[in-house]
């Protein structure tokens, strides 16, 4: 039985059972929570897909939002699906950051307005023949690559021959063997992978395929600090202050070993 977007699909004597389940499961998973020191502030707990660069860009921008206004930010890593579950659900306080193509399906959820941090989805390949101006058609009937729980990739190459894997290490593979033409990833997200993986004959395309805002989402128990969450969120966007984290962060992944590519200077 494949879960739905809050629980559809199981009968409702045992929903609630199931999704305390649920909530237990994701408490025992090894490395699922990524506390703070313990303090005095009330805590504010979010959850996020089991990403690598991005869940701990989120982390840092969320924790200097939320200390101004007196909370302690906790990050559970979850699977994609899971996490939106327990978002929405309000077994956690809200999700760190998604597109916005969630939103109809997780109606618990009150998007913060002012964007966490602009996706930028990066094209790998070994063909030297592609124009990322030509996007997702351009790539016709060749395989791609994606990793799984990503929604706006899942949507957008709905209907091409997708191959979908765990792990960003699993996608380089298959495109240094030749299983695969494109390799589609989020640029941040795969920082880390970049610095241990050496790409031979692969390359990667300075322009982006796509641009998404993505956004801070709180459960609809705290749509009352939604105005205060903003006005932090849009000074330090305004500041560049969130640039100023993700850059810090782009190179303690990289060093000296790879130039920052020019796609992350996209914003729309």
């Amino acid at each position: 039985m494949t879960l739905g977007s809050s629980g559809r699909g199981i009968a409702a004597p045992f929903r609630l059972p199931f999704l305390l389940a649920l909530a237990l499961c994701a408490l025992a998973l090894p490395g699922a929570c990524l506390a703070a020191p313990p303090d005095l502030r009330p805590q504010m707990v979010f959850s996020s897909f089991s990403s690598n660069g991005m869940s701990e860009l989120f982390g840092r921008i969320l924790s200097e939002a939320y200390t101004e206004l007196g909370y302690e930010v906790v990050i559970w890593r979850l699977p994609p699906e899971r996490a939106l579950i327990m978002a929405n659900e309000g077994f956690v306080d809200g999700e760190a950051a998604r597109v916005a193509v969630i939103e109809k399906d997780y109606p618990n959820l009150i998007r913060v307005p002012t964007p966490l941090y602009f996706n930028r989805i990066a094209v790998f390949t070994k063909r030297s023949d592609y124009d990322p101006e030509s996007g997702f058609r351009g790539m016709g009937d060749r395989p791609v690559c994606i990793c799984n729980g990503y929604k706006f990739l899942e949507k957008a190459t709905t209907g091409m021959d997708r191959h979908t894997v765990a792990s960003y290490e699993n996608m380089l593979a298959l495109l240094q063997n030749d299983r695969v033409e494109f390799g589609l990833a989020e640029y941040f997200d795969i920082l880390p992978t970049l610095a241990k993986v050496k790409l031979e004959g692969i390359r990667i395309l300075d322009k982006p395929l796509a641009v998404n805002p993505m956004y801070h989402y709180l459960n609809r128990k705290h749509a009352d600090l939604v105005p205060a969450v903003n006005r932090v969120l849009s000074r330090m966007a305004d500041e560049g202050r969130m640039e100023e984290i993700a850059h810090s962060m782009m190179h303690e992944f990289l060093g000296e070993s790879l130039s920052p590519c020019p796609m992350l200077e996209a914003h729309n």
